[in-house]
């Protein structure tokens, strides 16, 4: 490759990472400036409204409606909602989804993700990063995992979503790798490793 494609290339590479993440920010705050600001304008005056309040209002919702999460009767509440709107075949699917793979990178489900492994695929010749999930230890655990058995989440590449599988203790090796450096690992399918040693 010319120097000058791969010079331009490695600034795409670089640029549309950085593109992404602030039209995503830009398009959430224009989603809650306009949602929000709306619904203000309904009970104030159009005098009493400053640009920027939406977005301000916005935050001030995700932060108090995630305190009222904190209250079980609150919970309780928000779960029989849930069930009502999975009622619905099409809402289901895609809220379902959406709610699925944030809960799955949330920071409370990673802590979850006991230990990252090496699972050994069903012909012996391979191993797939995966993650410990649940294991006979745990006093929550299933009763079908047995004492030489342990659940490993192992995420798909490229694409959100994976899948569990219960294995032998004996067909895990521990790695010594933190979750969010396996996760950005497999993400990117093995090309984007370690960022610290990458730096250095």
């Amino acid at each position: 490759m010319k120097p000058i494609s791969r010079t331009f290339f490695k600034g795409l590479i670089a640029v549309i990472p950085i593109t992404l993440t602030i039209s995503l920010l830009f398009w959430m705050a224009g989603t809650a400036e306009f949602a929000l600001g709306k619904i203000f304008k309904l009970f104030f005056p159009d005098s009493w409204y400053i640009e920027g309040m939406g977005f301000v209002l916005g935050l001030v919702v995700v932060f108090f409606f995630g305190g009222f999460l904190e209250s079980q009767t609150f919970r309780r509440m928000f779960h029989r909602f849930e069930e009502l709107i999975i009622q619905i075949p099409l809402v289901k699917s895609i809220y379902t989804a959406i709610r699925d793979i944030s809960s799955l990178f949330s920071s409370e489900n990673r802590g979850k993700f006991e230990q990252v492994v090496l699972v050994k695929t069903a012909s012996g010749n391979s191993q797939q990063i995966g993650f410990i999930t649940a294991s006979s230890i745990e006093e929550t655990s299933p009763t079908f995992i047995t004492e030489d058995q342990v659940a490993v989440f192992v995420p798909f590449s490229y694409q959100l979503g994976g899948y569990t599988v219960i294995v032998p203790r004996e067909n895990v090796v521990k790695i010594d790798m933190t979750v969010e450096d396996a996760l950005r690992f497999i993400a990117t399918a093995g090309v984007v490793g370690n960022v610290d040693n990458e730096k250095t």
